[in-house]
């Protein structure tokens, strides 16, 4: 890895951790809030303000399009789950229908629980 790569990949990480998150539809994004700071990370990275981002980013659950904010074992799956899906699990609800992405992604674990 290059450095400019260390570089980029490290403002990426910082800017996806203190950006601020919306939706559109189904469409997740991150937006600057304003903050001059943000605004120029945007700007060097080349994003549009605001910046969206691939689905995987959203809730597990088929028809949510919130964003992931935990992961944890719902039955026998681990899933990335939006707050309202995190307190059902927490309540012990039953779980309703995965994305069919997130199954594939889960079937890929291996005997102990690793993803590729």
């Amino acid at each position: 890895m290059t450095k400019p790569n260390i570089y980029k990949e490290a403002l990426e990480g910082m800017v996806s951790q203190f950006s601020y998150r919306g939706t559109r539809g189904k469409r997740l994004h991150l937006n600057t809030g304003g903050l001059s700071a943000l605004e120029y990370a945007f700007k060097v990275l080349g994003w549009d303000d605001p910046h969206f981002v691939d689905t995987e980013n959203s809730c597990n659950i088929a028809g949510c399009y919130g964003w992931a904010v935990s992961g944890l074992n719902w039955g026998d799956l681990y899933l990335n789950l939006c707050s309202e899906h995190t307190q059902e699990a927490f309540k012990k609800l039953e779980r309703p229908t995965v994305k069919r992405w997130a199954l594939r992604r889960e079937a890929k674990r291996d005997a102990n629980g690793v993803l590729p």
